[in-house]
């Protein structure tokens, strides 16, 4: 595999000068398709409609996506649309790929590829495989066609579809059927699945494809759409390639300055679950409000995760300012008040702790919000998300092994990720995590120490899940032949999903592969064993704890992690030292200065001893001379 480069790192071209009034206001139409999400809006159609409207143009948003749930019900649709495994069996675009491309393979090839994806299919709907296919070969088209119909497409001048993950087919079977009936139409397509060579590749090979933006289409689609309003040539946009056009697309100009960008329009979402009626689009899931303060990743624009292929051309950290967020956020509220927000940022702008956070505190709102952060956030620190009412969390926790943590770039250990554990608990926030295996270079030893990690920490939120690292595009992983990733080649089910007149390596997203060095299966199956004790143990009636209680000179341990429940008490400095470890992992010699400094006659060995002590007991964990505590303090009011 040859090293592929990406401009990660690279500055974006400068702002490009405000476009003026358009020769003439164009009707634009964003269509958003199965299989998003149906509990939230798009971001990225809502964004772009402000962005269209406040540039001079009519745009209406078509939640497409919304209309297919409340026709199949939201148990199936969620079924589909969260079905486990996609990145290998593609199912959500398999069922599409009939209407978009006709027969590609029998579907019997595809159910003995992926013979899991009846199970799944049966646990959603209780039925068999020929109702899958009825609904492939039968339902879908019919409701394409339906659809098709149902909108005056034709009086629209250009009509976009925002792909992201399991939207491709879907959006590429409609445009190809409005193309057929209004080839007058311009089609545009964007989003993730259109990124670097991908959408290349699909205008070069898909005739009813007009227009496609790699990358952000902030500047790049009112750009286009002010030559089109002009009847200007449509080549030369950065970020757009247009059919016909001579040259590869320079690169899409990103906004630097996220304050400067418009407040999402959200109104034809919330318009078409009134319509339906929530239960019917949703059923028991909340809406939820979808909100976008920071773009980039700023741990990775210094140290790129090597398994992840996320912000393929902006990596670098862009934040709105807390004020703004601020403003953004309460503007949107009151429109459609909500109880749940989504932050889209893949992390946590630290500033935003201080601004952001605090500004929430303040004004006490009864609004559950989900944020994705680094795991080193302190106890001070979970302390004030939960005051801002954030407590949901996603900490790219990934492993519980130091080695392999580094393996992956993470800038984390296994202590700072179990602190995080720690203190979410006690702060009642939700930490959603996964442990991820086969990374280059690791060994059977990093998985038979977590598996043995596994019950001293019943007392903290099990992972989701767990499995394999997949391949991704724009990963290191991918672009770097230095890891000795060989044999890369698309994942299997991209040929059940599209035609071989596709370069299937040029537009798929996971790819298959062989790595050197990784552990044995035994080991890593060892691994799961232990986190689905650990998992069964949080689907009891009352969860497993580990908490203590404090007084002058005592602090008694209450151990309930397993079926029997123990306690144990340390006196004096003793007590003192166990408490010292709980913030935050301590070195042993810091800890002995400490107690030094308060009057004791010890040596160094006396506490080093007593640490040990707790580690062998299961109360504390110990790494590079440090000790972290691990039971959590009763007393709810830090």
């Amino acid at each position: 595999m040859t090293e592929k480069t990406l401009p990660l790192l690279q500055v974006s071209p400068k702002a490009p000068e405000p476009l003026g009034p358009p020769a003439r206001s164009l009707r634009v139409a964003l269509v958003n398709m199965p299989w998003a999400r149906v509990d939230a809006p798009s971001i990225q159609c809502g964004l772009l409609a402000s962005i269209v409207r406040n540039a001079g143009h009519h745009c209406t948003v078509h939640y497409l996506n919304v209309e297919l749930a409340a026709v199949v019900g939201p148990k199936t649709y969620n079924g589909i649309a969260d079905a486990g495994g996609e990145r290998l069996h593609q199912f959500g675009e398999w069922l599409f790929s009939y209407a978009a491309f006709g027969e590609l393979r029998p579907d019997s090839e595809y159910h003995a590829e992926f013979p899991d994806v009846e199970e799944i299919w049966r646990d959603v709907t209780g039925e068999g495989i020929d109702t899958i296919s009825t609904l492939r070969r039968e339902t879908l088209p019919r409701w394409l066609a339906e659809w098709a119909d149902a909108v005056d497409w034709s009086g629209y001048d250009i009509i976009g579809f925002s792909s992201t993950f399991l939207q491709n087919t879907a959006s590429l079977a409609l445009g190809r059927i409005l193309k057929d009936k209004f080839p007058e139409v311009a089609l545009l397509y964007g989003g993730a699945n259109f990124d670097g060579e991908m959408g290349a590749e699909y205008l070069r090979k898909l005739p009813w494809i007009d227009h496609v933006v790699t990358g952000e289409g902030d500047h790049a689609l009112p750009a286009l759409l002010h030559r089109l309003a002009a009847g200007e040539p449509l080549t030369g946009v950065p970020g757009v390639w247009t059919r016909g056009a001579t040259g590869p697309a320079t690169e899409s100009t990103r906004t630097q300055d996220l304050d400067t960008l418009p407040v999402p329009d959200y109104t034809e979402y919330f318009a078409a679950i009134e319509r339906h009626g929530a239960q019917a689009v949703v059923g028991d899931e909340p809406v939820k409000l979808l909100v976008e303060f920071a773009r980039g990743c700023w741990w990775g624009q210094k140290h790129h995760c090597t398994f992840c292929g996320l912000n393929a051309l902006g990596m670098g950290f862009r934040p709105k300012t807390g004020e703004r967020a601020m403003h953004e956020l309460e503007q949107m509220l009151r429109a459609h008040p909500v109880t749940h927000v989504e932050a889209v940022d893949n992390i946590l702008d630290m500033k935003h702790l201080s601004t952001l956070c605090a500004s929430l505190a303040e004004k006490h709102w009864d609004v559950s919000t989900f944020y994705e952060v680094k795991a080193n956030l302190t106890r001070e620190q979970l302390a004030v998300l939960a005051a801002a009412g954030i407590n949901r969390i996603q900490p790219g926790i990934e492993s519980l092994s130091t080695h392999v943590l580094n393996l992956m770039r993470k800038g984390s250990t296994k202590l700072i990720n179990v602190r995080l554990l720690k203190w979410a608990r006690y702060h009642d926030i939700k930490p959603e995590w996964n442990i991820l295996s086969g990374f280059p270079g690791e060994t059977d030893a990093d998985y038979a120490e977590q598996a043995a990690l596994v019950p001293l920490l019943y007392h903290l939120r099990p992972p989701d899940c767990g499995g394999i690292l997949w391949l991704e595009r724009f990963s290191p992983y991918f672009t770097d032949e230095t890891f000795g990733i060989t044999n890369v080649r698309p994942r299997a089910c991209y040929r059940f999903v599209y035609p071989e007149t596709l370069d299937h390596s040029k537009i798929a997203y996971y790819f298959d592969y062989e790595a050197p060095g990784i552990a044995s299966q035994p080991a890593r199956k060892s691994l799961y064993a232990a986190v689905g004790e650990w998992r069964r143990k949080w689907r009891e009636e009352v969860p497993p704890s580990l908490t203590y209680r404090r007084l002058p000179t005592s602090l008694t341990i209450t151990d309930r992690r397993l079926d029997t429940e123990s306690t144990t008490t340390y006196t004096g400095w003793q007590a003192d030292v166990y408490e010292a470890c709980g913030d935050t992992a301590r070195a042993a010699k810091r800890l002995h200065q400490d107690i030094l400094d308060q009057g004791h006659n010890l040596t160094l060995d006396d506490v080093t001893a007593f640490l040990d002590d707790c580690c062998a007991n299961g109360m504390m964990l110990t790494e590079d001379d440090k000790y972290l505590a691990l039971a959590i303090p009763e007393n709810r009011h830090w």
